[in-house]
Order: structure tokens, then sequence, then C-alpha cells
């Protein structure tokens, strides 16, 4: 089983990300990009994946963008969020 982890931000944050991410734009609101992202996760565990959201800050996010060369996305929020879980997994294990 593999594990998929699906970003989410705080309300005051999606707003301020609405501006840099150009697929939240595609969303009314922050309660549907909410949804969407609890639908991910649910239909990613429905196909045998252990899919859980994790909570980014987006002063982190825009960092690691600029970091490594990457344009602030959707797929780079979860991309991101994976690694944030692998590290918080790291430091609880030690």
């Amino acid at each position: 089983m593999t594990k998929v982890s699906i970003a989410v931000l705080s309300a005051a944050e999606f707003e301020i990300a609405r501006g840099m991410i150009s697929e939240l734009s595609d969303h009314f609101s922050y309660d549907d990009w909410l949804d969407s992202r609890y639908g991910t996760a649910m239909g990613l565990s429905f196909a045998g994946e252990a899919a859980g959201l994790v909570t980014v800050r987006l002063a982190r996010f825009l960092t690691w963008c600029a970091r490594h060369h990457i344009l602030p996305s959707e797929s780079a929020l979860d991309a991101f969020a994976g690694q944030s879980a692998l590290r918080q997994k790291a430091r609880s294990a030690a």
C-alpha cells in the first residue's frame, strides 16, 4: 500500500495562495476546495492507497518551491506534503 499525502491549507492561507496557484482559482470557495481535497483522499483510499490529509504552511511551501525551482501548484503542494509527512515520521521515530 502506497502512502499518499493530500495537502490542505488554512482558510486564510488558501485566500493568499489563490493568487499564486492557478488551480486554486478553479474553486468557488475554500470549502469547495476542501471538499475536493477530501474527495481526492477518499477516492485514493477506496482504490487501496493509504491517503491522508496533511496541513501545509504556505510560507514553508513557497520557500521549498523556490529552493527546488518548482512552480507553485496543487501537485507541488501534495509533493511538499508528502516530504513533510516523511520528515515528521522520521522525527517521531528518533
